[in-house]
């Protein structure tokens, strides 16, 4: 198999695993620019080809969108703590053989440069030696693997596996604890009538990135909106209703009628897709131009609404009114 190392950071790295996570599905280029806020489409890119490499992202040239085939990427992108986004990082590096290579390299040369260029010449990397020098050690100091010791001189860590292990089973615990509370929110309404993949699993991922310290607001209110734009989808499609040349959450919401949605109903989602547009969107030229800022306290609360609206839609529909 042929490997390529491209010059870019881990930072980027998981910011574009964040953003493919976030759709869903599918994600464009010029998705993913919105939401990670990296400077330039070939700065993206090279984050992008680097997941791809690393066997976390799947890359459809036909259509130019990227996917996530990995749980282990799905696990990076709902991490709310530093030590369990190292951890997680690490494993992915663990099974990437260029930097297998490289360990064992350092092992036997005890020299980073004479590693990196060793690990070139035994996987014929073409990316030039500095950049590719300057990549491996972005991962591997964002896993915790490596340490910076001085200027240019490194060291590893010497972390046991056992610690990153505990790491892991603290996020699995907290996404377990966090699931069960949803699950017990949502319903067993809501579970049977709603795609798993397109409206739970990032309204899951919504609540968990909710408990991020510092929290990304704006990352919250785009996963729990896009849960909710997927289930207006699954809902129209259930209710025989055409969203054709409708966008976004309160643009489809105009093609429901009172009888499929109620008014107390469509005022809470006309709220959920005025954030979501607040969070999404550039200047506001009815605002001078300003940008809106998403504060903590709407992001903590944006994913329950959420939930309690898609439960509330669905429980109208059985004869319970709640809001």
């Amino acid at each position: 198999m042929s490997y390529n190392i491209v010059p870019t950071t881990a930072d980027d790295v998981v910011a574009v695993i964040d953003a493919v996570n976030a759709m869903g599905s599918v994600a464009s280029i010029d998705f993913i620019l919105r939401f990670t806020g990296i400077a330039t489409q070939s700065q993206a890119i090279n984050a992008l080809d680097m997941a791809k490499d690393m066997s976390l992202l799947n890359h459809d040239t036909t259509h130019g969108t990227y996917s996530i085939t990995s749980p282990l990427a799905r696990l990076l992108a709902a991490a709310a703590e530093d030590d369990q986004k190292a951890a997680l990082m690490r494993i992915a590096l663990e099974q990437y053989l260029p930097f297998e290579t490289f360990k064992a390299r350092c092992a036997i040369t005890q020299n980073i440069d004479a590693a990196c260029a060793q690990t070139i010449a035994i996987h014929t990397l073409s990316s030039n030696e500095r950049d590719i020098k300057n990549t491996i050690i972005s991962m591997a100091t964002y896993a915790k693997i490596l340490k910076r010791e001085g200027a240019s001189t490194y060291s590893f860590f010497n972390e046991t596996s056992r610690n990153y292990l505990l790491h892991i089973d603290e996020l699995l615990e907290e996404k377990m604890v966090s699931d069960l509370l949803m699950r017990q929110h949502l319903g067993e309404i809501v579970y049977q009538f709603a795609d798993y993949e397109n409206v739970i699993r990032p309204l899951l991922d919504a609540v968990s990135k909710s408990k991020s310290r510092p929290i990304d607001t704006k990352a919250v209110i785009l996963y729990a909106s896009n849960s909710f734009e997927s289930f207006l989808n699954q809902y129209a499609l259930s209710k025989g209703i055409s969203l054709h040349g409708k966008t976004g959450i309160i643009g489809k919401l105009t093609a429901f009628s009172a009888t499929d949605i109620s008014k107390k109903h469509r005022g809470i989602i006309e709220f959920i897709g005025q954030v979501r547009n607040a969070a999404d969107h550039g200047a506001d030229v009815n605002e001078g131009n300003m940008t809106w800022a998403v504060t903590r306290e709407t992001a903590l609360v944006y994913p329950v609404v959420v939930a309690s609206a898609i439960k509330n839609v669905l429980q109208r529909d059985n004869g319970v009114i709640e809001v």
